[in-house]
């Protein structure tokens, strides 16, 4: 592939610059546009050299241009350092091809022993990415997955730190293989999400410990279609299907239900007394809530499906 690797970088580079002299946010706009471009070069396999001497260029037409106008020099020397920092990493480390080739279950040279997959619901991934660069290496694929180069034991507290960084809507499920089984941990991410997308379960980090009984459930036919016939009778009633969601979400916690739901106390006792008697579970009993939780999931998802 042929093209002006000059022109690329002036294009690309010139708003991460301007933001940059006019004392805007500039960070995360940088990482994301040499992650791109450094892949980018990296795919049509340019000399280095080539690449370093554009760069040099480009910052310094870039730079002078913006110095013209009245810019912040210190603001975009360190944008122009950032810049080629992370354009250099993806275009030697080929991120999104190996993170690519792993998880269609080859494990090619660089790979590493094992890898966490990460699937991201609810945030752009550029920004899920960018957050995980800040932490260390993070390989993004083209299907949106990401793959951190460590234990999963590892992985969920920087995920945490993730996710409260970005704050807001932010779902990310987890799971570990060996390099050449990633594929089976991208297939148990996809589940635990779709099951905590069905259980409504709230903005947070999760492994498929946290949906082990939604799973295996979701996985037996017969269980699948028991639940069915129970809960049928509440779906046709949304306000008390939204009461048992919240009583699910606050662990079991009638006071905080209530809190979340705006209503009474004495009403939230009442919604569930109804559930009762059109299910035969009783939601004050955590078994009996889980199983609830389950149906309405397996519900949700059928309806989607």
């Amino acid at each position: 592939m042929l093209f002006d690797v000059g022109h690329l970088l002036h294009e690309e580079f010139l708003p991460v610059y301007r933001a940059a002299a006019t004392g805007g946010g500039w960070e995360d706009a940088a990482e994301t546009a040499a992650h791109r471009v450094g892949t980018r070069l990296a795919a049509a396999k340019l000399p280095v050299a080539r690449v370093v001497a554009a760069l040099r260029s480009a910052d310094r037409a870039l730079t002078g241009a913006m110095l013209d106008d009245g810019g912040d020099a210190r603001a975009l020397a360190a944008a122009g350092t950032a810049l080629t920092a992370g354009l250099m990493a993806a275009f030697f480390t080929g991120e999104d091809g190996l993170a690519d080739a792993v998880l269609a279950g080859s494990a090619p040279g660089g790979a590493a022993a094992s890898y966490t997959v990460v699937s991201v619901r609810g945030a752009a991934v550029d920004k899920v990415v960018n957050a995980f660069r800040r932490r260390g290496t993070v390989l993004r694929s083209s299907s949106g997955h990401l793959l951190l180069p460590v234990a999963e034991v590892v992985a969920l507290p920087l995920c945490r730190e993730v996710c409260a960084e970005l704050g807001g809507e932010v779902w990310l499920c987890v799971a570990e293989r060996p390099a050449a089984r990633v594929p089976l941990a991208r297939r148990e991410v996809d589940e635990v999400d779709g099951l905590v997308a069905s259980l409504g379960r709230p903005p947070g980090v999760y492994r498929i410990d946290d949906v082990l009984f939604e799973s295996a459930v979701a996985q037996t036919p017969e269980a699948r279609d028991e639940l069915t016939r129970v809960v049928a009778p509440l779906l046709g009633n949304a306000v008390l299907v939204e009461t048992v969601l919240a009583l699910i979400e606050a662990d079991g916690n009638r006071a905080v239900a209530v809190k979340k739901l705006f209503i009474h106390r004495s009403t939230i006792d009442y919604r569930l007394w109804q559930v009762e008697q059109l299910t035969g579970l009783s939601p004050v009993n955590p078994r009996d809530l889980a199983v609830l939780g389950t149906a309405i999931g397996m519900s949700r998802a059928g309806a989607r499906g």
